[in-house]
């Protein structure tokens, strides 16, 4: 077997290999490569756990608004106990869930911060109240 094929690997040694850590050696040095490497994935801001007064799931049928400044999110059900919202987009929100029976929950001045990628998610939990 020639020295310079390792069919084992399926790649050629010699030129091609040296090709490829030259570019990236250059790629290191390139002002366009610096930064975060960010992923694609998508966050909420917001993260809310919604229960009611025996601490069982209650987002179903349950209705919220977060709320910076002139911008408004509507609130979505996320599983039997969660609503989110405020997908990567940072800000500072005041928050209401409504749910029929109940009476309305809310929060103020929730900070969602971020980075160069992403929002850094605030998990809250909203415990419903019956309606006397």
């Amino acid at each position: 077997m020639d020295r310079t094929e390792r069919p084992e690997h399926g790649v050629r040694v010699g030129g091609v290999v040296a090709f490829g850590i030259a570019a990236v050696l250059l790629a290191a040095c390139d002002d366009r490569f610096v930064g975060p490497a960010c992923t694609a994935d998508f966050r909420y801001g917001l993260s809310i756990t919604v229960l009611d007064e025996l601490g069982r799931p209650a987002a179903a049928g349950a209705t919220g608004l977060a709320v910076d400044g002139e911008f408004t999110d509507t609130l979505e059900v996320f599983g039997a106990d969660t609503m989110v919202g405020a997908g990567e987009r940072a800000g500072t929100y005041d928050i209401t869930i409504s749910k029929p029976g109940h009476m309305t929950w809310s929060a103020e001045n929730v900070t969602v911060t971020a980075d160069e990628c992403h929002v850094h998610g605030v998990a809250l939990q909203a415990n419903l109240i019956p309606v006397p």
